[in-house]
């Protein structure tokens, strides 16, 4: 006779190990399933011997028959064990020590997206099994959730097709979070001078814990501009704009005059007399106060000069409430010539979002045409993964055969 537990996680208080506390599992299921099988195979010769009692003894006596069966089974209301807590690696690089003091040797390492399973909790740390077989203490904030993860997915694949802006790295130490809010969980951290693609500028309120239902939301005094951000592992997420810089290089850089540089492009090379190699024409887009509802209020565009070996000004616009994404060209053609060129979505002297199209040719850059400029890129929409249809109990099949007999 197989031993049985009256349930799975008594089974696995049980047992000093996680495999042990997965071969007593087994066993349990081994147990059950032969316990169903002898059920099955002794309900026609139940249901032959009830069939000639009386009506009320009948109903007794099927009433019976159910009571004992799921008595057998434990009058446990599942069938498969039950659902292991996992986690994912949210950094670059997770260190799993061995114990919970200061001198704890580092056991394991995990990469981002590593799979782990949830063992324990203690205060900010939890205890987690790997994939390999490995054990050990991670930080909670270095790990995230299915959910979580879920929704880092979505966020992908609904920015594959947004183009780079330009490159922005890390002042210091940076958060990469799911949505742009400061409540909202940490996804991957910049380390200083560390690099990722600007997709998207949002402004959003500045609030620093996550709204509840039924508890009024404090007033907002402040905003925060937000960057999103694609990373090298081509996951994206939300940073703020205080905590990045341009990399773009540093002789266009120097021009900036203490405005931000949202997005920067290259348009082509010009040579240079005293060196072997090319120099790059530079665009950029810049912001001049903070919290704004467009992207950007300033385009330039600097040509190399050959005689003041320097990067002189050749198109300046101002004043301009223009949104991202800026789109390059290879080339564009005009009445005066072809060359690259790029386009802009501002809004006109009415109001109206339009795209004007620029060519540059040799050290001017013209305007190229005007027409209504193309829907903004959808905004950013999760949705929650539909839970799984709850399975029949034992119980709730019996009472199925009970009443399929009446």
């Amino acid at each position: 006779m197989v031993k049985l537990f009256p349930s799975y996680e008594a089974a696995a208080g049980l047992a000093a190990t996680a495999g042990e506390a997965r071969s007593l599992i087994q066993r349990c299921l081994i147990a059950r399933r032969l316990i169903v099988r002898r059920c099955i195979a002794h309900r026609c010769i139940v249901r032959r011997r009830i069939a000639g009692l009386p009506g009320v003894r009948r109903g007794l006596a099927w009433a019976a028959v159910v009571l004992s069966w799921a008595a057998m089974l434990g009058c446990t209301a599942q069938t498969e064990p039950p659902a292991v807590e996992e986690a994912y690696a949210a950094r670059s690089s997770v260190a799993l020590i061995e114990d919970l003091h200061p001198r704890s040797p580092v056991v394991a390492q995990l990469d981002m997206g590593d799979r782990v399973r949830i063992l324990g909790r203690r205060r900010s740390f939890v205890r987690v099994l790997t994939d390999d077989g490995q054990e050990g203490w991670a930080k909670g904030t270095e790990l995230i959730g299915p959910e979580v993860r879920d929704r880092m997915t979505q966020l992908r694949d609904q920015t594959l097709a947004d183009p780079p802006q330009g490159e922005v790295r890390a002042l210091k130490t940076l958060n990469v979070h799911l949505e742009p809010f400061r409540w909202s969980p940490v996804i991957y951290q910049l380390s200083p001078d560390e690099g990722a693609e600007l997709l998207r500028h949002q402004v959003a309120d500045r609030v620093l814990s996550k709204p509840e239902e039924d508890k009024a939301s404090p007033p907002v005094t402040e905003q925060d501009d937000w960057y999103l951000l694609r990373l090298d592992t081509g996951r994206a997420g939300w940073a703020l704009a205080t905590g990045v810089y341009s990399a773009i290089p540093e002789d266009v850089a120097q021009y900036a005059e203490r405005r931000r540089i949202v997005s920067y492009f290259a348009l082509g090379a010009a040579g240079d007399r005293l060196s072997a190699g090319a120099r790059k024409t530079w665009l950029w887009t810049q912001i001049s106060e903070s919290n704004r509802p467009y992207d950007f209020d300033l385009l330039r565009v600097f040509l190399w000069s050959r005689q003041r070996q320097s990067y002189q000004t050749v198109k300046i616009e101002r004043g301009l409430r223009g949104y991202l994404p800026v789109v390059t060209h290879e080339r564009v053609d005009s009445e005066r010539g072809a060359g690259p060129g790029f386009s802009v979505a501002v809004e006109n002297k009415n109001g109206a979002r339009v795209k004007r199209t620029y060519v540059l040719l040799r050290n001017r850059v013209l305007s190229v045409s005007e027409e209504p400029a193309p829907p903004p890129p959808a905004p950013i929409r999760f949705v929650s993964p539909q839970a799984p249809s709850p399975q029949p109990t034992l119980v709730d099949r019996l009472l199925s055969w009970w009443k399929a007999d009446h």
